[in-house]
């Protein structure tokens, strides 16, 4: 048995403030499988199996767990509450969940399958995915710019910027004036490093230069190219670059943000239900048994005539001569008496 989790909607009417992930109903349709033998957490937070990226959501939301042969989804205390369809769950206690259900955390719908569907690999990566494929869609409903780039935060050229704009480009930054990023550093070499987008994953490889270019506290070899984390900065000389992603930058102040309490009113109604229906089964007949049949007419009408007799037959003879004799010998028998 494998426990898929796929988001519906994390629909919000107004603008979005910060913190919360306004999303549209296109955000749907993200789905996560794990194995039916773990507890899945669900909530804001990022060590959760499924982060769902909206205030309203609790850092610890609600978690699915076996309980023998059901699955149940057990309310962790959450400021908004745990919804099976219109039914809340009271704080800290479970309830017992269908192949099928609509679940309700804050103002986000998720729908709850049991089902044969492979598991999801490296979950952690895919649910980190997951949000910031949220996040991305909120903040291009909100016409927010998302292309990632880089800044200068130490050097002579603090605050030049360099957009990632075209996925899967190469830039250049180096001290020459035709690269893409241009730095006054007498230490840089002349094309120094290379960066490239490819989806959200942002490259760093170091071109050969002489002193070297370094990603965090690890200095880059001139023939691999290493994954950039925005939490890591690169330093070439005595300059020092960060990368900004606005969409993981988002989703870093929405799950460290308090809860927000929801009005009632603003609870959004629930999507429609994807689940097929369940297939019809064959209908198991009672044996037979040694009782005896009933025969029922199939259509009432008259009673057919008896037929007719033309003529008298042996037995009516012999039961005609019977009853004479007994009429004759009962005559006698009056006569006697009659005389004494």
């Amino acid at each position: 048995m494998a426990i898929t989790v796929l988001v519906r909607s994390t629909t919000r009417g107004e603008a979005a403030p910060a913190g919360v992930a306004g999303q549209s109903s296109a955000a749907t349709g993200a789905r996560l499988t794990f194995d039916g033998m773990q507890s899945v957490v669900l909530g804001r937070g990022a060590s959760c199996d499924v982060r769902l990226p909206d205030a309203s959501v609790s850092h610890r939301h609600a978690s699915l767990r076996a309980q023998g042969a059901d699955l149940v989804l057990h309310d962790e205390g959450s400021t908004n509450g745990t919804f099976v369809g219109g039914v809340r769950i009271a704080p800290r206690t479970s309830r017992i969940v269908r192949s099928g259900d609509l679940v309700r955390l804050g103002r986000v719908w998720i729908e709850v399958r049991v089902d044969q569907s492979p598991v999801t690999r490296d979950a952690g990566a895919a649910t980190r995915d997951v949000a910031l494929a949220l996040v991305s869609q909120a903040l291009a409903a909100m016409g927010v710019d998302q292309t990632a780039r880089l800044r200068v935060v130490e050097g002579r050229d603090q605050g030049q910027t360099l957009v990632l704009a075209e996925e899967g480009r190469t830039y250049t930054v180096g001290r020459s004036a035709e690269c893409d990023l241009p730095i006054a550093d007498a230490d840089a070499s002349r094309e120094h490093a290379r960066v490239v987008r490819r989806g959200a994953v942002v490259s760093v490889l170091d071109l050969g230069a002489k002193n070297g270019t370094w990603l965090g506290d690890a200095r880059l070899s001139p023939d691999r190219e290493a994954i950039w984390r925005p939490a890591l900065m690169v330093r070439i000389g005595r300059t020092v670059l960060a990368l900004e992603e606005p969409v993981g930058d988002a989703l870093a102040r929405i799950e460290s943000a308090a809860d927000e309490a929801m009005p009632e009113d603003e609870a959004p109604a629930p999507p429609a239900s994807t689940a097929s229906p369940a297939p019809a089964t064959n209908v198991e007949r009672e044996p037979a048994t040694a009782a005896p049949v009933a025969v029922v007419p199939v259509q009432a009408g008259p009673a057919a005539p008896r037929p007719s007799r033309t003529g008298w037959s042996t037995t009516d003879l012999t039961v005609m001569a019977a009853a004479l004799g007994v009429l004759a010998l009962s005559i006698a028998g009056l006569v006697w008496l009659l005389r004494g």
